[in-house]
């Protein structure tokens, strides 16, 4: 059996009986590691009290090695697919994990949240169809190239909580009501690709900003909102839908469902907001 390993950056949870698994992501609460799994409620209240840091960190090489060792002590192989190692350590700390391991094969996607999402669902459906690990690793090298997040952001306070933009920019773009739209850069890490004023109008542009990429909808798509309400993503939903059809001339649905948005990018953007991770159709030569 190929077992597909990823880590919390993403949103899927893990599966066992499909032969999925997710190994989750340290969190620091006030620099001091947590123990056991933060309720939901509880995560949201510390977001929201100044008082209150959360940051995440990487597994350490023992507890990815336990994973790996475990899985193919059975005679099965892992593929794992791990958040961009120029975002977490995790990766470097997979290498060194499965140094002494036969049957461990590991993808830097380069990638984080909703885009890393979309490569997991991928690599899921080539080892359903019968793939070989060394073929499913060929195609999301490539695959990888191609996969792409945006997500919109209702504020940059969070932003400015972890020092990732100033106080006077974050104050200055919240006044004028702006809502910046993230992506993760060809390096692997976070950029401002758009921001317009008012969430409904960010939306409208990320979707059109998926579309001028390519959307490729034959490929996965993945969906996700931070915090209870769904109302956002079923907005970008229906705003990609338009756009495509606008495009197309065709009418299209995109059965994609919602996810709780990972933690890791919560805790640097913040409750509100929501994204889409997708792949981008092959340019023709």
């Amino acid at each position: 059996m190929i077992w597909i390993v990823t880590d919390s950056a993403q949103e899927y949870e893990r599966d066992p009986e499909r032969g999925f698994e997710v190994i989750d992501l340290p969190m620091l609460l006030n620099g001091k590691p947590m123990k056991g799994k933060m309720e939901d409620s509880e995560f949201y209240d510390c977001l929201a009290d100044s008082n209150c840091e959360l940051k995440t960190s990487q597994p350490s090489p023992a507890v990815l090695e336990s994973v790996f060792s475990d899985l193919t002590a059975r005679g099965d192989e892992v593929i794992a697919i791990l958040v961009s190692s120029t975002l977490s350590g995790t990766f470097n700390s997979a290498r060194l994990a499965a140094a002494d391991l036969n049957g461990v094969y590991l993808v830097d996607s380069h990638q984080a949240c909703l885009s890393q999402s979309a490569l997991v669902a991928y690599a899921l459906q080539l080892r359903d169809e019968g793939k070989s690990s060394s073929e499913i690793v060929e195609n999301l090298e490539e695959a990888k190239k191609r996969v792409k997040l945006l997500a919109v952001l209702p504020s940059l306070a969070q932003l400015k909580k972890g020092g990732r933009i100033s106080p006077l920019k974050a104050a200055a773009a919240d006044l004028a009501n702006i809502k910046p739209v993230l992506t993760i850069d060809d390096n692997g890490d976070v950029d401002v690709c758009g921001k317009t004023r008012g969430m409904k109008k960010a939306i409208h542009q990320c979707a059109k900003l998926a579309v001028h990429a390519g959307i490729d909808l034959s490929m996965p798509v993945v969906l996700a909102i931070s915090g209870p309400d769904s109302g956002s993503a079923e907005l970008l939903r229906k705003n990609l839908e338009e756009e495509l059809e606008a495009a197309t001339g065709e009418k299209v649905t995109i059965d994609a469902p919602v996810h709780p948005l990972s933690r890791m990018l919560i805790i640097h953007t913040g409750v509100g907001g929501t994204g889409v991770g997708f792949f981008c159709k092959e340019k023709s030569e």
